[in-house]
């Protein structure tokens, strides 16, 4: 499958280049290099769905692994669910609010999941450097 990829990817690059020249309107100048954009985008997400199927495929078969993913999950959720209670839903005012509000890109809906992303950024931050400060501290008394 290497092959066939590395195959495409070498005939695009080639048929790229013998197409440059000076004229910038050249419509086949500008096919082959929208084909290598599109070829990269192809790999770009095929290397990402591959990833991800693999990983999946690691976690289920793994019960270690299944279990750390799980608390990690699990942990991932109370930290937005802590945040997400201490958020607050009341639209900030600032210069140009009302913009937002008319168009309705800024409703308390958006301003409650802003606050929410703020704080758990907070608590992750505090949450790091108490571990920081955790590994020097034991590091010391060791």
């Amino acid at each position: 499958m290497l092959w066939v990829f590395l195959g495409i990817t070498v005939f695009l690059v080639i048929s790229l280049l013998s197409n440059l020249n000076e004229n910038v309107s050249d419509p086949s100048m500008d096919t082959w290099v929208n084909a290598n954009l599109y070829w990269a985008y192809i790999l770009f997400f095929l290397s990402i769905a591959a990833a991800l199927v693999l990983e999946f495929a690691n976690t289920i078969t793994d019960k270690k692994a299944t279990k750390s993913a799980l608390i990690a999950l699990v942990f991932m959720g109370a930290v937005v669910g802590i945040a997400y209670m201490f958020s607050d839903s009341t639209i900030p005012t600032f210069y140009g609010v009302e913009k937002f509000i008319e168009s309705g890109d800024l409703t308390t809906n958006v301003s409650k999941w802003i606050g929410t992303g703020l704080i758990a950024t907070y608590i992750l931050s505090g949450l790091a450097i108490l571990g920081i400060i955790w590994s020097s501290i034991s590091s010391i008394l060791k």
